[in-house]
């Protein structure tokens, strides 16, 4: 995985929650849909979140799912604090257990019902990332769901520089700066490897899943649904 310890730094733990707000109704219909998806699951279920960044995961599950128990991952020390402090004052810290590492820094024990990994895994080199869904099927158990969303598409496409342009006015609103398409593409080419759709979800059906369900898409940020096999590791 690349180190990202240099973008979330303390700066901009601090600022990352209200400079995504802007972009709530995105983030609101993407939270939405996987309530409905994960609304069948245990009362006691365990929810291990990939990359949980500020907790705003948790938070939404755990105020309507009071008998869950979460655990959160995150390489960013900053990140995590935000995330402590915001779980403190909702009343939810005790369900909860945060790891300042990766995912394999997680035991590797079959004991969770559902994996999130939002908007992480295009931080992650290609081949490498079959690894991250390999560690969350070792992880989940039999039939357990994962549900990942990340930015992608086929750069390469002579059609992307076109969708680009709407992904350019998001990156606008979000910075409260100017920007070209061109300063946008480049600066995915800096910090993030895009694949196209497809190749994700064959990765994820290659690291023991079912065939993945696209539940989501909104400009350039998919999200998938999954179920661990029962043969997979």
């Amino acid at each position: 995985m690349n180190n990202t310890n240099d973008i979330f730094n303390t700066e901009f733990s601090r600022q990352y929650d209200a400079s995504n707000k802007r972009l709530s109704p995105i983030a609101d219909n993407l939270h939405f849909l996987i309530s409905l998806l994960v609304r069948d699951l245990p009362r006691d279920a365990q929810i291990l979140c990939v990359g949980v960044g500020t907790g705003t995961e948790i938070l939404r599950l755990a105020e309507a799912h009071p008998g869950w128990r979460f655990t959160g991952v995150d390489p960013s020390p900053d990140m995590l604090a935000v995330c402590t402090e915001k779980l403190a004052q909702r009343g939810v810290a005790a369900r909860c257990d945060l790891i300042v590492g990766y995912i394999n820094d997680v035991p590797p024990v079959a004991k969770f019902d559902a994996v999130l990994c939002l908007l992480v895994t295009h931080f992650i080199q290609h081949p490498e990332r079959q690894g991250i869904y390999q560690h969350m099927a070792q992880r989940l158990i039999d039939g357990g769901q994962l549900i990942v969303a990340e930015i992608g598409g086929d750069m390469a496409a002579p059609e992307f520089d076109e969708r680009l342009k709407s992904w350019t006015a998001i990156q606008e609103l979000t910075s409260q700066q100017q920007k070209s398409p061109e300063e946008v593409k480049a600066l995915l080419n800096q910090r993030l490897l895009l694949l196209p759709p497809e190749k994700t979800a064959a990765l994820i059906t290659g690291a023991g899943f079912s065939l993945p369900h696209c539940f989501f898409q909104s400009l350039l940020i998919y999200a998938w649904q999954a179920k661990k096999a029962s043969s997979a590791a």
